[in-house]
């Protein structure tokens, strides 16, 4: 099983997805991290510069305005999970609908909070959904 991390700097997690700079992908058994993988994030338009709108409440995530989230779910579609400090509803419930379950936790270490995903140990704080726009 593949766990994706949004990360900034390759060992923490971050919370905005669309703006983090990369994945960390770890692959995992039921026991413990087998491997891990650094994916770039250049499959976001938030990632690639393209989206300036700093305040969130008047842009449109619909796909024919360029702002959905299929480039991410593509990019991601061999984890099971993603885990990240926060993000927006639209981006769970496409990310949920595309069967890749989405982890939001206050835990800052990456490798550590795979390992708690693992054994069932991680807390899960569903408050960090920005449920504004």
């Amino acid at each position: 099983m593949k766990i994706a991390v949004a990360t900034n700097d390759n060992t923490t997690i971050t919370g905005h997805v669309g703006r983090c700079k990369a994945f960390i992908i770890y692959d995992v058994n039921e026991q413990d991290i087998i491997s891990s993988e650094i994916r770039p994030n250049t499959f976001t338009h938030h990632a690639m510069g393209m989206h300036q709108d700093h305040q969130h409440h008047s842009h449109d995530h619909n796909e024919a305005h360029g702002h959905g989230h299929a480039g991410l779910i593509e990019a991601l579609q061999d984890c099971t999970y993603i885990l990240f400090q926060g993000g927006g509803w639209r981006l769970v419930e496409d990310l949920i609908a595309h069967n890749i379950t989405p982890v939001l936790t206050s835990e800052t270490d990456a490798a550590s909070a795979v390992r708690k995903l693992i054994k069932g140990e991680l807390e899960i704080n569903e408050n960090l959904i920005c449920r504004c726009h």
